[in-house]
């Protein structure tokens, strides 16, 4: 519940008719333990009776028009009931229509529920605390300007400064070779990345706080110490993974694993977590899987980790994509050829993707685009589990898991009669849809902190990106999905002559967009620091920026969208 009078007041207040005779009157506010009591005309509030006029006026027949006084104790049902002066308060809508009343006895039902929260948030708030101090991890946190504002004594023994002695001190003074200042600017997390402190190797998290669409602090966490406690983890992910392709021993140097997995698929945001959550389902079993998606969200990548997450991992992936191959060779790469099937056959023949996915996961990239005379033979290999070679009477039995996947919308193109029904039902047994770029834009900084990462490691340089950028991200469409995030950055780091990256370095804006996008992007002023004109002002800036995109232009206002509907029908800006 809020604090607003609305969800306090009793909704059926007592209330009397002008025309009632004092007599009646009376007896409702005795039997009441009541001192005054509401009149109402017509459902309309018209003011209040007291019981001393009552008492002094002659109780007869007479109504009690003559006695009703004016009564300044009013008000809307929005308003915040800790604003109330006295009681009994009378609640009044738009319309002049009594709905409610506050009297000592909701008051005294509002202290009592305040009470209770605030001790369950003081209990909360120690709670925290406690888990806070106690955790095994050293664990910090700095405000914008990078001063410590909460410090640990697990991060407290590491630095082997006192608690009391770290907050309200520059990082950067007692956190050696810090990073968090870096964090701040950027607004790009740093996760798992090696650190070296008091003469230690560890392995540590770097994680801006954002708020309002602007970083305001940043967190530093302590994970491992040395490489022990990382081999005693792959040891255990061992145990738990036993049987498939884990070979990494404590004595061998650590290598990077090359397959993909479920956690290598960068994103948290709600609707690709939910992906993700039905791909790992879906790779425990054996059933075709259909994942669909525009180019370049990564469904390949989706693909892969089912694959190297299922009981097929030892097999091979093979992926063929449906639209590179000319129809006339689709056939022989597919299903092979024996030996003399065509002129310039090799010898002794070649298998197919299909016989080379034997035990393992074929995947069908581009489903969409493969011919409907080639459906037809991947139905029946599909049903009857076997494959036979171009120019060859020969059936091989093959037992392999498909997955397939599409930028088309397949289902339209059943109706179309461009894609057979009866394939279309064998491959939709599970479907998986990958969510756009443009629905989980809060995937952004984690997708460009391990590129830059990446391209770090791949060039020998520590080059940051500035947080602007990150913002300006946020306002793209990206058509192109991660794969074009992905190649802009790799432009932008390349391109930019400084370390750290800014919106000088964004190759695809002229001068004029780049000074747009800079003021656009600087405007911190608070939005309940604005005029209405200012408000108004700022409203149609920012869908402009974003060309009406109202999810973003919300986002970057920071309010919801249901707010920025309401004051976009307030200023008229539809």
């Amino acid at each position: 519940m809020t604090n607003k009078i609305i969800d306090w007041m009793h909704p059926n207040p007592l209330f009397v008719h002008p025309e009632d005779p004092l007599k009646r009157v009376l007896h409702i506010l005795l039997e009441n333990n009541r001192t005054e009591i509401a009149v109402v005309e017509e459902q309309k509030w018209k003011g209040i009776i007291k019981l001393q006029d009552v008492i002094q006026k002659d109780s007869s027949g007479k109504g009690i028009s003559l006695f009703v006084r004016n009564c300044d104790r009013v008000a809307s049902a929005d308003l915040l009931i800790d604003k109330l002066q006295d009681i009994p308060t009378y609640i009044v809508n738009d319309e002049g229509e009594l709905i409610g009343e506050i009297t000592a006895k909701e008051l005294f039902h509002y202290h009592t529920e305040i009470t209770k929260q605030l001790k369950q948030k003081d209990e909360m708030l120690s709670l925290y605390e406690m888990v806070f101090d106690t955790a095994y991890e050293g664990l910090t946190v700095v405000d914008d300007k990078g001063i410590i504002r909460l410090f640990n004594e697990a991060y407290s023994r590491y630095v082997n400064v006192p608690t009391e002695e770290a907050i309200g001190k520059d990082a950067a003074l007692i956190i050696e070779n810090t990073r968090l200042p870096v964090v701040l600017k950027t607004g790009v997390p740093e996760r798992s990345q090696a650190h070296r402190l008091q003469g230690q190797n560890l392995v540590v998290h770097r994680i801006p706080i954002w708020k309002d669409n602007k970083v305001i602090a940043a967190a530093g966490i302590l994970v491992y110490e040395g490489v022990s406690e990382i081999y005693q983890v792959i040891d255990q992910m061992e145990e738990l993974d036993k049987g498939k392709h884990s070979k990494l021993k404590k004595d061998q140097p650590y290598k990077k694993n090359l397959l993909t997995r479920f956690e290598d698929l960068l994103g948290d945001s709600p609707c690709f977590t939910k992906t993700k959550k039905i791909a790992r389902k879906a790779s425990q079993s054996k059933a075709p899987v259909l994942i669909t998606g525009e180019s370049g969200v990564g469904k390949e990548q989706v693909a892969k980790a089912i694959h190297n997450e299922s009981p097929l991992t030892n097999g091979r992936f093979i992926s063929v994509n449906c639209a590179a191959i000319p129809e006339a060779l689709l056939e022989s790469e597919l299903f092979g050829y024996s030996s003399g099937a065509f002129t310039g056959a090799e010898k002794g023949g070649k298998p197919g993707k299909i016989e080379l996915a034997h035990r393992g996961t074929l995947f069908l990239d581009e489903i969409g685009d493969m011919p409907l005379t080639m459906q037809a033979k991947i139905l029946r290999v599909i049903q009857e589990k076997s494959v036979e070679r171009v120019g060859s009477n020969h059936q091989s039995n093959i037992d392999f898991r498909l997955i397939t996947a599409t930028n088309k919308d397949i289902k339209q193109m059943v109706l179309d009669g461009t894609f057979r029904e009866d394939l279309y039902y064998r491959l939709y047994v599970i479907p998986i849809h990958i969510p756009p770029l443009r629905e989980r834009a809060e995937d952004i900084p984690i997708i460009v902190s391990h590129k830059i990462a990446e391209l770090n490691n791949e060039y020998g340089d520590e080059k940051t990106i500035d947080q602007l950028v990150v913002q300006w991200m946020y306002t793209q469409p990206w058509k192109g999905n991660i794969r074009e995030l992905i190649n802009f950055l790799e432009r932008l780091y390349v391109l930019a002559e400084n370390q750290h990256m800014t919106l000088e370095n964004i190759p695809d804006l002229d001068d004029r967009q780049r000074l747009t996008s800079y003021n656009f992007l600087t405007n911190k002023k608070a939005s309940e620091s604005l005029s209405g004109e200012e408000e108004k002002e700022r409203i149609k800036e920012t869908l402009e920026h974003v060309n009406g995109n109202k999810t973003k232009a919300a986002k970057l206002l920071g309010i919801s969208r249901a707010t920025l509907y309401n004051k976009i029908s307030r200023y008229t800006l539809e």
